[in-house]
């Protein structure tokens, strides 16, 4: 098949997954090209991979005037000037006689704007509607100027407008959980087919290397992701064995990344690692963490749900700093069963959660589609 694949979206899992999308659909006979405005080079880049890169120039306002800059970048760049390159993209796609256009997220609108112009026939994988549009905990604060609250909420709102239209406008939905589809049916009223994430076993696996007494967060150091619990069930564990949280949040400064070989001693050494964010469809983390033998203690919401067994791979958990400490303390105390833990984890990446199983899935699908048979 010649297909297409579009992404906008800086360092992130999101990315990684284009990068995973490409790299695997190559490996599977397929003619892979990228679309996008992201032009930063560095380890998740699809580009590393496709066939060709097509990258059209979008940058938003310059604008030094604070007020004039805002209304600028919110309304004009991405209302005109953002969709006028989807339109132009959309175009160009139309004439290269791909058979399929695969659409992934973009940072500006979520749903891009490419899926209201294009012809070919496209999918959008949705990881998961527009979040300050849906989610009560990213409201707009109180306490700001009525104006701010008003000009907030205008942009939210048309912001949510554009992402519900984009989606709607898709010739089919992915969705990476039960629980994400039950989102775009609540967001969209669409009803999505399911493909999960993968991790790369090969890569991520269990090292014989010495553990250190400390418990990993991949994440940004922020509520919405846990961190805050994370602290708290650290502060409960007495001050004798209390393990050092280990943190680790993506920086912006390509320098500071870490390579796969360092985020996988990170994991090994580790007793656990706590994936605590409130509202997620998946995640990497934990798949990555149980790839390497490492116990997962998720949230009991989301995603997680649909990828940890409690007790069995991983231990799901409230919204209780005291549990969480308590299930550290667990693993620190019976070694011989935080490895059972571990291997079970390893054991459920291998049979259902590889980037090799989940693209071979997604390559049945986009052949399907792409010849006229029933999705």
């Amino acid at each position: 098949m010649k297909i297409a694949i579009f992404y906008d979206i800086p360092f992130s899992g999101a990315k990684r997954l284009s990068l995973e999308q490409v790299r695997g659909l190559k490996a599977l006979g397929n003619s892979v090209d990228i679309y996008t405005t992201d032009d930063a080079k560095d380890v998740f880049d699809p580009g590393l991979v496709a066939d060709n890169v097509f990258v059209y120039k979008f940058y938003p306002s310059k604008i030094k005037l604070p007020i004039i800059k805002r209304i600028k970048s919110d309304f004009v760049d991405i209302f005109y000037s953002l969709k006028k390159i989807h339109k132009q993209m959309a175009k160009d796609i139309d004439t290269r006689s791909y058979d399929i256009v695969l659409v992934n997220i973009d940072i500006y609108t979520q749903a891009p704007f490419l899926l209201r112009f294009l012809k070919t026939k496209s999918i959008y994988y949705c990881l998961e509607p527009l979040r300050n549009a849906y989610e009560y905990s990213l409201r707009f604060k109180n306490g700001r100027s009525y104006i701010n609250k008003f000009y907030e909420d205008t942009n939210r709102w048309f912001r949510k407008r554009i992402d519900r239209e984009n989606a709607r406008a898709a010739g089919h939905v992915l969705v990476l959980s039960l629980f994400g589809r039950e989102r775009v049916i609540g967001a969209y009223d669409l009803y999505a087919k399911i493909l999960g994430l993968g991790v790369d076993d090969t890569v991520f696996k269990p090292l014989q290397i010495k553990k250190k007494n400390q418990v990993l967060f991949v994440a940004a150091k922020d509520a919405i992701f846990g961190y805050d619990l994370a602290m708290q069930a650290i502060e409960l564990i007495p001050k004798k064995i209390r393990p050092e949280l280990k943190v680790v949040s993506w920086k912006k400064d390509n320098a500071e990344r870490m390579t796969d070989q360092e985020i996988v001693e990170l994991y090994n050494q580790s007793i656990a690692t706590l994936s605590l964010s409130k509202f997620d469809t998946s995640g990497l983390v934990p798949l990555e963490s149980m790839a390497c033998a490492v116990p997962v203690i998720a949230l009991n919401v989301g995603g997680y749900r649909e990828i940890v067994v409690n007790g069995k791979n991983g231990f799901l958990v409230e919204f209780d700093p005291k549990e969480i400490a308590e299930k550290i303390m667990y693993l620190m105390n019976n070694p011989s069963k935080a490895k059972e833990i571990g291997e079970n984890g390893r054991k459920s990446i291998e049979e259902s959660w590889t980037w090799k199983k989940q693209i071979k899935i997604l390559n049945d699908i986009l052949k399907n589609y792409a010849r006229n048979n029933l999705w």
